[in-house]
């Protein structure tokens, strides 16, 4: 596997809005055309495509960066659904962790989800991340909040 991840540009944004997750999967999360014209238009967060060498398997979303609170959001996560269960979703979390801790000064990851994503949850978990209590109601899907504790300040 050669993982890598690159900026949504004109040349790949069609084929990064094909992306789909599986059918029973779609509530828990908004399309990659929305996510996509939601960095494009708020300005605030970053569209990236995950790659397997030159094919095309995911994307993600981040940004939202608060110096105040020293944290970043992984606002999309998503693995189309034809490279589902091989893997991918756990080896880009650990590039998207390591990414993160070197492009902010932060202390903080947050996410939210769909509360029934259990699968995704449990992934999550597996890395560190723990449910805030709070929930995420400023998008089309309502989603409960996991915060990941990453920097440690000298």
């Amino acid at each position: 596997m050669n993982l890598h991840f690159c900026e949504v540009t004109p040349n790949n944004w069609r084929a990064v809005a094909a992306l789909e997750v599986a059918q029973d999967q779609q509530e828990f999360i908004e399309s990659n055309a929305f996510s996509l014209a939601e960095s494009l238009y708020e300005g605030k967060g970053t569209s990236i495509g995950l790659y397997d060498g030159e094919t095309l398997v995911g994307y993600a979303m981040y940004g939202w960066y608060s110096e105040k609170e020293e944290s970043v959001w992984l606002d999309r996560f998503m693995i189309d659904q034809k490279f589902q269960g091989k893997g991918y979703a756990k080896r880009f979390l650990v590039l998207l962790i390591e990414h993160f801790q070197q492009l902010y000064d932060c202390k903080k990851i947050y996410l939210s989800l769909h509360p029934d994503n259990k699968l995704a949850m449990k992934i999550y978990e597996s890395f560190g991340f723990r449910l805030t209590g709070e929930i995420d109601d400023s998008g089309p899907v309502v989603g409960v909040v996991m915060e990941l504790l990453i920097c440690e300040k000298n």
